[in-house]
């Protein structure tokens, strides 16, 4: 699968095949989750709030949300850089499709 990495909007994963156990009503409920943010949403909202302390008092959901969404893109970016120096240029992703 491949993720599209957008600054400030969630990520969205693109199948690239189509799985053997292929089922209409779980990709319809997947795409609606992807649309319409849930409880748990929120709740990583509010955690990360939890987690920021008192500099989340002043920001808005928008602004923690936003935060949240660069954190993992630089986390994402610092791993696949590691894991690049270890597997000789390949991400372990690359690896494990490649096996």
């Amino acid at each position: 699968m491949e993720t599209l990495r957008l600054q400030q909007y969630p990520t969205f994963e693109t199948p690239q095949k189509v799985p053997s156990a292929y089922n209409p009503q779980q990709s319809i409920e997947t795409a609606i989750n992807n649309i319409f943010p849930l409880a748990s949403e929120e709740n990583k909202t509010s955690r990360m709030r939890r987690v920021l302390g008192n500099t989340a008092q002043s920001l808005s959901n928008e602004q923690i949300e936003t935060i949240t969404t660069q954190f993992q893109f630089l986390i994402d970016s610092w791993m696949d850089e590691f894991e690049k120096e270890v597997f000789s240029g390949l991400t372990l992703k690359d690896v494990l499709n490649e096996g």
